[in-house]
């Protein structure tokens, strides 16, 4: 049988606000994403760090995806202008989307 997302964040990080702070760690978002993911359901937020944490593990981060990106859609690895500005709006979820359908 499938535990329900609350008892996997209970078993794995104790509890919601534990959850969270780790989301907001691996991120490095400021406070105010902490009330926001605050009132997220458990299963977005165990897939928010999820995703984080293969983005942390992989490039190091949302700016090194980023570059990732950059360097696979740009020949000469230099985006446009705005360019960078457009891609760190996007959550990480989107941009390992982008990155695998560029790789």
């Amino acid at each position: 049988m499938q535990k329900a997302p609350k008892q996997i964040v209970t078993e794995k990080f104790g509890g919601r606000a534990q959850l969270v702070d780790a989301i907001v760690k691996l991120t490095g978002e400021g406070p105010d994403a902490h009330s926001t993911l605050m009132g997220t359901t458990n299963k977005k937020l165990l897939r928010i760090h999820e995703v984080a944490g293969q983005t942390h593990e992989r490039f190091g981060g949302k700016s090194g995806l980023i570059d990732s990106i950059s360097g696979l859609q740009f020949s000469n690895g230099k985006p446009n202008s705005g360019w960078r500005e457009k891609m760190e709006a996007q959550t990480m979820k989107w941009l390992l989307e982008h990155h695998r359908r560029l790789s």
